[in-house]
Formats: C-alpha cells, structure tokens, sequence
C-alpha cells in the first residue's frame, strides 16, 4: 500500500487573517472617527441652522467681559443668546452675499489689520513686571482722595446739545443760572430738548480735573461741562464720604499701574518700530507738518471716564456757588481719565 504524505505549507498571510486585519483596521477607524465625533459634541453647546455654537467661543466671551466665576452661569445664557443672535444674521448676510460687499470686505480687512496691531502690541506687554509693594503703597499715600478720603458726588443733571450760535448764551446762562429750574426755562423758551437725570459719581470714575473742582463744591452749586457738542449742568445734591480700605484699594491701585506700565511700553514700543520703518507719503498733503507733530506729542488723549460725562471737551464756566464754597469758572485743559 502507498501512503503519500502531504504537507501543508504556511503560506506569508492567509485570506482570514487578512480580512481579520482589515477588520481590526475599519473597527479602530471607526472608533477614533466616534471619539473624534463625540468630542466635537462634547464642544457644542448650540446649532443654528447646522452651525455649531461651542464652548470655546462661549468662554471666550465671558473672558472678554471679565465675567466672575460665581456669575458665569447666569452670564453664560444670556452671552449664548448673544451668540445665537449673531450666528443668524450672519447667516442672513451670507445669504445675500454681503461677504462680497466692496465696503464690507474693506471693515473686515480694517478689523483684521486692528487685531494684528493689537495683539502684538499686547503680546509685547505681557511679559511686564507686576506693580511691587512699594509702588502700590505709593500710590496709595498720593491718591487719597480716591481711597482713604473716598466721595461720591450725587448731583442731578441736565443734559442737552445747543447749536454753536448759541454759545455766549450759554455762557452768560452759566453765570446767571442759580438752579436747574433756571437752565430748563431758558432752554424750553429756546426750544431746546434736553433730559434730567440722577447720578452718582464715585471718585475713582472721575477725570482728575473734573474731581478736583466737584471736591471744591459744596451742596447746591452748579457747574457746567461741555462734551463735545453736548451740555451737562448738574447741581450737586449730595457727598457722600465713602473710604476705601487699604486691603480693597490693593487690587484696584494695580489695575491703574498694570495700565499705566502696558502704556508706557506700549508707546516706547511704537516709537521704536517707527523711528525704524521706512515710511514714505506719496501725497505730500498727508504728511504731517513740523508744528501738527510737536502739538501731538504734547496734547493727551482724552477718555470718557462716566457716561454721564463722556468725551469732555472743556468744562464751561461754572455758576456763583449758592454757598461758600469756591468754583473757578473755567477750566482751560480737555479732562483726560484716569
């Protein structure tokens, strides 16, 4: 009888194991695909339309309007609402193909160019020096009015915007007015619209120059400020003497000086690159003059520091106190705040 052996030889990869491989394969793409899917709507927290809203572009929004920890929840919906609301119209813009605007495409490339400029001058910032103990205890000592000796100036106000033909009338108003009754006759006889208000203004919201004639005031004396086109005359009512605390003034006093040194760099910062770029006016007419360049090194910028009192000009004659403090009755510098 004849036995023939046969051996079975291993061939390098056999079909099963091959498909056992693609198998293997296709279950861990889709498993990364699931997580990477499931991650992302981990991230969501909103679709509009199909666009999704996520957690990033919440928090950085409530970073941006510095929003306490114990608060974000309650912020949180309403900044959602927010974003909601944006995605939609922008939704709408890009349905009529308002991305293709000439005007809106130059807003967009101004923004970008603003956000560059921006963040380069913060990210050179970043990298200063806390304010020490000392300055902070020095700031402190020489600012007393805004923290040991703290007021807060209650004053009711009128506010209206008069035409520039009008101006010596209402500087011969301000010398003769002696109560808000008095501004609001000559202004209704004038046909003047205008708005009477309530407010309170804390020392440390005040433009030095305006805190220093409201703390020279006393109950009953008016003052006149103009804002850029615009007329407050407010009667101080009341002051209240409200200190702040060596401990509470702390975080607030490094605030001021972190904005003052970002300042400061960020002006040493742009006087160098421009002293080292090449700059060229092709159209002479721009070019500033001699005299433009020196005013502007030496005139400050001035900044609202109140919604009541935004963008102050000057501050107008002040009416003769009712008591027996003493008002000056001009104030030549623009207020600048703090």
């Amino acid at each position: 009888m004849y036995y023939e052996t046969k051996f079975l030889a291993a061939t390098p990869f056999s079909r099963v194991g091959k498909f056992a491989l693609m198998l293997i394969i296709l279950g861990l793409m889709t498993s990364c695909g699931k997580k990477d899917t499931e991650e992302k709507a981990s991230q969501t927290i909103v679709r509009v339309n199909g666009d999704e809203i996520t957690v990033h572009q919440l928090n950085n929004e409530l970073q941006r309007a510095n929003v306490q920890p114990d608060q974000q929840e309650a912020a949180g919906k309403q900044i959602t609402q927010k974003l909601v609301d944006r995605q939609i119209l922008v939704q709408e813009a890009l349905k009529t193909k308002l991305d293709r605007n000439p005007r809106v495409m130059q807003a967009i490339e101004n923004a970008k160019l603003q956000i560059l400029a921006q963040a380069y001058l913060e990210e050179k910032a970043s990298s200063l020096a806390k304010p020490t103990e000392a300055e902070i205890a020095d700031y402190h000592a020489k600012h007393t009015d805004i923290f040991a000796n703290r007021k807060i100036y209650v004053m009711e106000e009128v506010v209206f915007a008069v035409d520039a033909s009008k101006t010596k009338e209402l500087e011969s108003l301000s010398d003769s007015a002696k109560t808000l009754d008095d501004v609001t006759q000559w202004l209704d006889a004038n046909q003047i619209k205008s708005a009477r208000t309530k407010a309170a203004h804390a020392a440390e919201t005040l433009p030095p120059e305006l805190l220093d004639k409201l703390s020279k005031m006393v109950v009953g004396d008016l003052i006149f400020i103009n804002s850029s086109g615009r007329t407050v005359a407010g009667r101080l009512i009341e002051i209240k003497e409200v200190p702040i605390s060596e401990k509470d003034a702390k975080p607030l006093i490094e605030r001021i000086l972190t904005g003052q040194k970002r300042k400061q760099a960020a002006e040493v910062e742009m006087t160098r690159t421009r002293s080292a770029a090449k700059i060229e006016y092709i159209n002479k007419k721009f070019e500033p003059n001699a005299d433009a360049s020196a005013a502007q090194q030496t005139t400050k910028p001035i900044t609202p520091a109140d919604p009541a009192l935004a963008k102050p000009a000057k501050l107008g004659e002040a009416a003769k106190p009712a008591g027996d403090g003493k008002v000056e009755s001009h104030i030549e510098k623009g207020l600048s705040g703090l």
